[in-house]
């Protein structure tokens, strides 16, 4: 999801991945999730086939991290915020981790596209040598939203397809 916030001396970029769950309705899945499989465990083990309870703990508990580390990752965000002298780059999961400023006028942006649309364009910020990719959760639309915004704000964007619309 992009969200773009105009102020009248910068403009601020927030960077979030779509989410189909939420932190609680994970939480009710793999409630559910243990709910289901322990209980055919527990009859199992009671007609005496207790050799599943351990394959059974280790199918839950590997259910709950994923599904943990799934749900983490959907709260990943990225905030570019714009000016006249500097844009500054921040990212992080729930809050910000790291945090880069680089001057404007050595910035340029570059949007990889691929034959056919066979894979999302990527959006890499480009200083000298140093490469680094912004919004690589976004989906197709939000990072074509991504795209007008940076050239909204007058920053220089390259296309490797810059025949296409």
């Amino acid at each position: 999801m992009v969200e773009i916030q105009e102020h009248p001396d910068s403009t601020i970029i927030k960077l979030t991945p779509n989410r189909s769950a939420t932190w609680r309705e994970t939480k009710v899945a793999i409630g559910i999730m243990v709910a289901l499989v322990m209980t055919i465990a527990l009859g199992w083990a009671a007609v005496g086939a207790w050799v599943i309870l351990p394959f059974a703990g280790l199918e839950v508990g590997l259910f709950a991290y994923f599904m943990y580390r799934i749900c983490r990752q959907g709260f990943n965000q990225q905030v570019v915020t714009i000016t006249k002298e500097f844009v500054l780059i921040e990212s992080g999961i729930m809050r910000r981790e790291v945090a880069r400023t680089y001057d404007r006028n050595q910035l340029s942006f570059e949007v990889t596209e691929t034959e056919r649309d066979w894979h999302l364009p990527d959006i890499i910020m480009c200083l000298g040598l140093y490469r680094f990719s912004i919004g690589e959760f976004l989906n197709k639309d939000d990072r074509v939203k991504l795209k007008d915004a940076l050239q909204n704000n007058g920053l220089p964007l390259s296309r490797t397809h810059w025949w296409k619309d």
